[in-house]
């Protein structure tokens, strides 16, 4: 612990003095459990957490800056419901319990909360209530739904009774190579990827012990997506990042060179795009819900399923060495899915994204529990390991869609309200069309009319592979 009484995890780096860069660095579990978190994040909450930095240049972040801050000052009035947009902005993810059991969890999102109706006679009907994790959603009786319910602590498995950690089975000691390649922290190991180094004296070679807290990991966060030398860039030369990095949004564009070709049988959606003849370069686009629920959602997707699309690899950074590890080495049993990603209930959009689905809401029941200080509701999953106490009878509570304006309707399909209309800048601000000057817009192009240029494209399975870098 800092003297601030703030949590600190302790590792020790071997370090080549000579070229100035980190060999790599000897941690425990903690430190390899917040690495693997990363790649769980969505890109909202990379970009939102990318912000609070103030060493990170807004150029580093690039068009999902914009995109997220698109979201973010959209009128609510332009969402289906106020929970969409909360959803973009703070995108909940499968693996988020996990996370919150982290020694360091550098992700800001609060955890899940749960509510129900006021109305017992709704919330307690044997025949079934309403859930929702939103307090301003509506139950079926017009109430709004802001009486909050608790999970039932499952039994905690003592640490003592288990190997492993969050993320990982077995090991306690590991080695992390500056590109985050993690690795048994046997002397075996150690040796076998030195000499693969050239390196063939130890004493040429310095070690330093750091303490490192939340700022460091976030640190590590950043690095993990622009550099080749994360733990050097970090720990050595602690450099911010430059004007030149290549941005996330270059990085993260949906493009697998393997993708199979268009079909007649894809689901399409139709964009008017504006191209300035002389350059060939995309002025603007005008869109209707349809693609503006495609790239919104793009703030929904975690880093694991990016790199799935992309078949593991990406062009920058090194976070996809520790995707492959994870994946091969250390990861603990996970759910197998046809899909390449799997988001929570009720987030991805439908036909949008093919490969991309949401999670079937979990069934949840209710029964009245005598707590000691007040009698609250408790709440429980579906679970052979769980038991309703005796002389209860559960009641089953349907989770709401917070994408839908009806209380009663599921599988809705986007975020953003039906037959509304946008204008997509080439840099992805994204804006309602209603409250844009066409006048303005046209001076601030600084185009001559004879040099516009409209074209109407359809975008299906394959072109959303090629979004990002189409608008680019």
């Amino acid at each position: 612990m800092t003297s601030e009484g703030k949590p600190t995890i302790s590792i020790k780096l071997l370090i080549d003095q000579e070229r100035n860069n980190v060999i790599l660095a000897e941690a425990g579990g903690d430190f390899v459990d917040t690495l693997f978190s990363f790649l769980f994040f969505p890109l909202g909450t990379i970009t939102r957490l990318f912000v609070k930095q103030q060493s990170l240049q807004p150029a580093v972040i690039g068009c999902l800056n914009n995109l997220y801050n698109s979201v973010e000052n959209l009128s609510l009035e332009r969402f289906r419901t106020a929970e969409c947009k909360r959803m973009l902005l703070y995108p909940r993810y499968i693996n988020e319990d996990k996370c919150q059991k982290l020694k360091f969890n550098i992700d800001d999102t609060k955890p899940s909360k749960y509510f129900i109706c006021p109305n017992m006679n709704c919330s307690r009907n044997i025949a079934g209530g309403m859930l929702s994790y939103y307090e301003n959603s509506r139950c079926t009786c017009g109430k709004l739904m802001n009486r909050e319910i608790y999970m039932k602590e499952k039994k905690v498995v003592q640490l003592n009774d288990i190997t492993g950690g969050v993320f990982y089975e077995g090991e306690s000691i590991f080695f992390i190579t500056d590109d985050l390649r993690v690795m048994q922290g046997l002397p075996g190991g150690l040796i076998e990827y030195l000499r693969s180094l050239g390196l063939n004296n130890v004493n040429l070679l310095a070690e330093e012990v750091l303490q490192i807290g939340l700022e460091e990991m976030s640190n590590l966060l950043t690095h993990s997506l622009i550099s080749k030398t994360t733990l050097t860039d970090v720990f050595l030369r602690k450099q911010r990042i430059l004007s030149n990095t290549p941005t996330l949004d270059k990085q993260f564009a949906f493009i697998p060179t393997h993708k199979k070709e268009s079909t007649s049988n894809d689901s399409k959606t139709s964009v008017k795009i504006m191209l300035r003849k002389s350059d060939r370069k995309i002025l603007y686009a005008e869109a209707g819900e349809d693609f503006i629920d495609l790239i919104f959602s793009f703030l929904t997707i975690p880093i694991e399923s990016v790199l799935k699309l992309l078949g593991g690899i990406i062009s920058v950074g090194c976070i996809s060495n520790l995707f492959r590890d994870l994946n091969t080495k250390w990861s603990i049993t996970k759910e197998e899915s046809s899909q390449k990603a799997v988001l929570p209930p009720y987030y991805s959009c439908l036909n949008k994204f093919p490969d991309i689905l949401s999670r079937e809401p979990p069934a949840y029941y209710c029964f009245s529990e005598l707590l000691r200080s007040s009698s609250t509701f408790s709440i429980f999953l579906t679970s052979k390991k769980i038991s309703v106490p005796s002389g209860q009878t559960p009641v089953p509570l349907t989770l709401m869609d917070p994408k839908s304006p009806s209380p009663v309707t599921t599988n809705s399909s986007g975020y953003v309200k039906k037959m509304s209309k946008f204008l997509v800048t080439d840099d992805l601000v994204v804006k309602s069309l209603p409250s844009i000057s066409s006048i303005s817009l046209l001076k601030e192009l600084e185009t001559p009319l004879d040099d516009f240029e409209e074209h109407v494209i359809s975008i299906g399975e394959v072109e959303v592979s090629h979004l990002l870098n189409l608008i680019n």
